[in-house]
């Protein structure tokens, strides 16, 4: 569930979730909810090269879990995005530690922006992170130093802050400008949040206080505590139907096609306990999508 702002008077709210949060985020991997996404998402970037040498931008990359899993799977460089601070400085205290002065470390890079405005030009988006420093002016157009085209974009988890139909419009405009004919996209993304899976806490995180609006759903959802002194974090949601329903119609419409959905079915935390996850597979909390630029 990385970081990503909705539209309107919620980004500050959660952008201030995200930074206050990251540093106890990644304790979503102690749950099955965790170890499920960790695997799927590297079996989606490590078949058939996905990442081999590859270029890759992680829009609302949040701590970094995903951008190491692509330079696992051999990509030539990750430029990770994102609009929380704080979520950026333990995906770079993670990196130090678990990287420390290797090459791959030295293959990912850390920008401050925001995926729902124009990363490479045409708007007036103007935060870049880069290293240390964070530099803002009133006439900068973009997000300096990100580099397209990419052979893959990452973008885990963005739809689901979004409650605008032209929002989700700005993402998907980033990503098709970002990724170069033939490139490929990969991204998670929810199902529908009032599925069993994902309201009877089985698999750790849960999702409630639904409210539906036109052609989307608010609501909530929880990574619980894992009762070793770490409170539950809490963070708000909104999905779009045209998200969470499965349609490809924004992939379609900005480019992509051979659409498909990562199997779960031979994930060795499914295979060790299929019984356990029988009820995600008849209708999963998330799915990772994978398609190709045309």
């Amino acid at each position: 569930m990385t970081s990503n702002p909705p539209s309107g008077a919620k980004v500050d709210k959660v952008r201030q979730d995200y930074d206050e949060q990251a540093s106890m985020y990644n304790v979503l991997l102690q749950w099955p909810f965790g170890q499920l996404e960790s695997q799927l998402f590297a079996s989606a970037v490590g078949r058939d090269d996905f990442c081999r040498g590859a270029t890759v931008l992680d829009l609302g990359g949040g701590t970094g879990l995903r951008a190491r899993q692509a330079l696992e799977a051999g990509a030539a460089r990750v430029d990770v995005v994102d609009f929380s601070d704080e979520m950026m400085a333990v995906g770079r205290r993670d990196g130090e530690a678990l990287l420390g002065d290797s090459e791959s470390a030295r293959r990912l890079r850390w920008f401050h922006g925001d995926a729902t405005k124009p990363l490479f030009g045409g708007g007036s988006y103007c935060t870049a992170e880069t290293g240390r420093g964070r530099k803002e002016g009133a006439g900068t157009v973009g997000v300096p130093g990100l580099s397209p085209p990419y052979d893959v974009v990452m973008a885990n988890w963005v739809f689901d802050h979004v409650d605008k139909p032209e929002v989700l419009e700005a993402i998907w405009q980033n990503i098709a400008a970002a990724v170069g004919p033939g490139g490929r996209f990969v991204g998670v993304r929810a199902c529908d949040p009032r599925c069993e899976a994902m309201i009877s806490g089985r698999y750790g995180p849960t999702c409630q206080d639904f409210a539906e609006f036109p052609k989307g759903l608010y609501y909530s959802s929880t990574i619980p505590s894992t009762g070793e002194g770490q409170p539950a974090i809490h963070l708000e949601n909104a999905s779009l139907e045209v998200s969470y329903s499965g349609s490809t119609e924004m992939h379609e419409r900005h480019g992509f096609g051979d659409v498909e959905i990562e199997p779960c079915g031979e994930l060795d935390v499914v295979r060790a306990d299929p019984d356990f996850w029988q009820a995600w597979i008849d209708q999963p909390g998330f799915v990772v999508v994978k398609a190709r630029k045309k």
